[in-house]
């Protein structure tokens, strides 16, 4: 009886305390809407719990990051909450709170040391030069700082990979931001095959929703699709394919089968041949780098591929006015036109038509070499034919490069060019020394998709990107943080190697 009582009290009690939180946090909620506008409040009950999220597991908050800027969420629709000369939004909020996080263990926290990489100090001094160079154009030219906070903002994402350095720093963690990748890339190749088949009259995703046109030519029916998840599918495809060609197959893997069929079919719809050439690229240097096994494999699977896709198309290749006969000929047309001379000759062309962008940032590059104009600033008139309302490119450049040495100057453009060099260089050495066969394959594949991405940013400026950049930040920073762990893991073996030994010759 007493013991029955007893647990009976300590319910009551319990629910009494519930009560009053409740109470509680209604009466500061009522506050709230009484003395602040209601955007803020809903903005601060949708970032609070996310928050003390964050805190508990900061890797939440890298993957809250990629959910608002890279999937199928526009940037223009995020909350936001305007200051006195800009505004602020949710993912400026997330970013702000983990480096807080780092800063705050740094100094509070014995243990926290600050992870080194040979990445930090090319990055930094890009983010510094590119911050100096606007700051002294809001200075000294008619750049304001509202009209700079896009771009600041577009480099700020970059900071992600000083995140993953310093905040995911267990094995639990790093597979958790690494599945979440994955998982957010299918999420957006999902979203993306329906919208390819409702067609582009019904558009359900931000981004570009609309009819093929290649060289000249309309294909009625087939959608292209460029979401800001295109990031996401194009790296996680790569990644896939490494993964898939590098393990044994199992009955699990037809499950990431499907998956890795879902992303291919999802960047061929982006219908962007950056994206093809990248992907093409890392695949035949994949077959270079790996072994025997592994060539065996990928030549099977190819095979494999192409029998499967013979079988399906063959039927739906007699009805030639079909949907997906207009789309596998759309395709091959658009992948034909890379070896078509007139592609590259015609100043018409869908590659040679932004060809005038070099002619005002050229004389732009020499005029201030150093500095650059600002980030956010405009480097040429605007051009009518090439411009028109609702669509003023006066500050984007499509050559990614070109984008930056105009913006933050030819220093800042070294220095990105250095870490993406050491980037790469890291990746391509030290892939194969990984312990763990799945973190090889993310190594590889992550390094694969960047030399893509960086061969693409010639003619689509996925470098200066606002839904690329964070994802670039991360997936370099998993690579380093994956190397650090693997360096870890040998220095305890050798350890126990060399405490084994002593133990067997002291006896």
């Amino acid at each position: 009886m007493i013991t029955s009582e007893l647990i009976h009290n300590l319910i009551s009690q319990e629910r009494q305390t519930h009560l009053g939180v409740a109470c509680g946090l209604g009466l500061v909620l009522g506050i709230a809407l009484l003395l602040l506008p209601p955007l803020w409040v809903l903005v601060a009950v949708a970032v609070l719990p996310f928050s003390f999220a964050i805190i508990k597991r900061p890797e939440i908050g890298l993957l809250g990051i990629m959910v608002l800027k890279s999937t199928i969420i526009s940037e223009d629709s995020l909350p936001r909450i305007q200051l006195g000369f800009g505004r602020l939004l949710i993912t400026d909020i997330i970013l702000l709170v983990l480096f807080g996080m780092i800063v705050f263990r740094w100094l509070v926290e014995p243990g926290f040391k600050i992870n080194r990489t040979p990445l930090d100090a090319p990055l930094l001094a890009f983010y510094a030069l590119a911050i100096l160079s606007t700051l002294n154009a809001i200075l000294h030219s008619s750049l304001t700082i509202n009209e700079s906070l896009g771009d600041v903002r577009m480099i700020n994402n970059y900071l992600a990979f000083f995140i993953v350095t310093n905040l995911v720093r267990e094995e639990r963690q790093l597979r958790l931001v690494i599945r979440g990748l994955l998982i957010l890339a299918t999420f957006v190749a999902i979203a993306m095959i329906v919208q390819y088949l409702l067609g582009p009259s019904v558009p359900i995703l931000p981004g570009r929703v609309e009819t093929l046109y290649t060289e000249g030519e309309s294909f009625g029916g087939v959608a292209r699709i460029i979401p800001p998840g295109e990031s996401l599918i194009y790296v996680a495809f790569i990644t896939l394919t490494v993964t898939l060609a590098l393990n044994k197959f199992k009955p699990v893997s037809w499950l990431m089968f499907l998956q890795w069929s879902m992303l291919g079919l999802a960047v061929a719809l982006t219908y962007k041949r950056n994206l093809w050439v990248g992907v093409g690229l890392a695949i035949l240097l994949l077959a270079i780098l790996s072994w025997g096994k592994v060539r065996l494999r990928m030549l099977i699977g190819v095979l494999a591929i192409t029998l499967l896709a013979t079988i399906l198309l063959l039927p739906i290749l007699s009805e030639p006015g079909s949907k997906v006969a207009n789309m596998v000929r759309g395709s091959f047309d658009r992948l034909a036109s890379l070896a078509n001379l007139q592609t590259f000759e015609d100043p018409q062309s869908s590659l040679r038509w932004r060809d005038f962008e070099y002619s005002y940032a050229l004389p732009q590059i020499a005029s201030h070499p150093l500095t650059g104009l600002g980030l956010g600033s405009s480097y040429r008139p605007f051009v009518p034919g090439k411009d028109w309302a609702g669509h003023d490119r006066t500050r984007f450049i499509h050559n990614g490069y070109l984008h930056i040495m105009v913006k933050s100057g030819l220093l800042a453009f070294l220095c990105f060019f250095s870490f993406s060099l050491v980037s790469l260089w890291r990746g391509f050495k030290f892939w194969r020394q990984v312990y763990d066969r799945q973190f090889q394959a993310i190594v590889l594949g992550f390094t694969l998709a960047f030399l893509g991405i960086l061969i693409g940013s010639f003619v689509s400026a996925m470098i200066v990107k606002s839904y690329w950049t964070p994802v670039i930040g991360i997936m370099l920073g998993i690579n380093e943080v994956i190397l650090k762990f693997w360096r870890e893991k040998s220095g305890i073996d050798q350890a126990i190697m060399i405490r084994d030994s002593t133990t067997v010759g002291s006896s």
